[in-house]
């Protein structure tokens, strides 16, 4: 899940961070336009960002769990010796 959250950030301020539109871009008669393509890309910057701190935390989660259950494992294991 991390390396899913990193390919996703990467290519997220690669190419959507930095993409410059607005009302100034969109010209005198699509400013109301650019404006709403502007605010829409924000609000998926933010969402991609909050789905990727997510990601991670599900993927540290899961590890944790992973690592509960090779210990319980092992010390069935011992005990079964």
């Amino acid at each position: 899940m991390d390396t899913a959250a990193d390919i996703v950030l990467g290519i997220l301020r690669a190419h959507l961070a930095d993409l410059r539109f607005d009302a100034v871009a969109a010209g005198r008669d699509y400013g109301a336009a650019g404006a709403a393509v502007r605010e829409d890309l924000d609000r998926l910057i933010a969402d991609v960002t909050q789905w990727a701190a997510a990601a991670r935390e599900t993927g540290a989660a899961l590890r944790v769990g992973a690592d509960r259950y090779g210990e319980a494992e092992s010390r069935a294991v011992a005990a079964l010796r």
